[in-house]
């Protein structure tokens, strides 16, 4: 099993891959360490932090989540450009648990894959510095730059302390079995790490 034999899902999966390896490709980027990520985390979580402030904001029913209409303003209100069709796809796709709506981390997820397809401005949402940072760590552990993560393949990234910690966190979420992780998978596992899970946050933080 590899990550070159790996067969997207949808259409739109095949994207995220390509726009991820597209990333990696950049001439002159250097590929980060995980050390290096992990001294991002706070800046992470602040950024995080700020993005929920602007769910609470689109949640107009204080119901705790968005439904695909709620979304669709949220994307005019931020100044995508996504179609309607597109929309569809990237909601379906931050949906993980297929409820019809999106919490807060699948929010997340679905801002940063617009992002990473180029669908919203790069200064929305205060997301530059998660999402970079999310995508570097992804990266730490898709060391061929396949566009996804391979699990058999993990062991070439355990150059890091605490990495094979993360590593085993990843194996909980591959449900199916099918030995590989997303990046939205990712993402809400990333999410984890640096703290944003935490529910109780201080909203204190907005103005750092």
């Amino acid at each position: 099993m590899d990550g070159s034999s790996y067969k997207p899902e949808t259409p739109l999966e095949g994207e995220i891959i390509e726009a991820l390896k597209k990333i990696r490709n950049k001439e002159g980027r250097k590929q980060p360490t995980f050390v290096r990520i992990q001294l991002q985390f706070p800046k992470a979580n602040r950024a995080f932090k700020k993005v929920k402030k602007v769910f609470r904001d689109l949640d107009l029913d204080q119901d705790e989540s968005l439904s695909l209409q709620e979304i669709n303003e949220a994307v005019k209100t931020l100044g995508g450009t996504a179609t309607e069709k597109e929309l569809k796809d990237l909601f379906d796709t931050a949906d993980a648990d297929g409820g019809g709506d999106l919490d807060f981390k699948e929010f997340v997820v679905f801002l940063c894959v617009c992002s990473l397809l180029g669908h919203l401005k790069e200064d929305d949402c205060n997301l530059n510095t998660a999402f970079d940072c999310v995508v570097n760590a992804f990266s730490v552990f898709d060391t061929p730059n396949h566009g996804i993560i391979v699990l058999s393949e993990l062991d070439d990234a355990m150059n890091g302390a605490g990495i094979d910690v993360m590593a085993e966190r990843m194996k909980e979420m591959d449900n199916d079995g099918d030995g590989y992780v997303t990046f939205p998978e990712f993402l809400l596992a990333f999410m984890c790490w640096v703290g944003s899970d935490d529910d109780s946050d201080d909203d204190s933080d907005e103005d750092e």
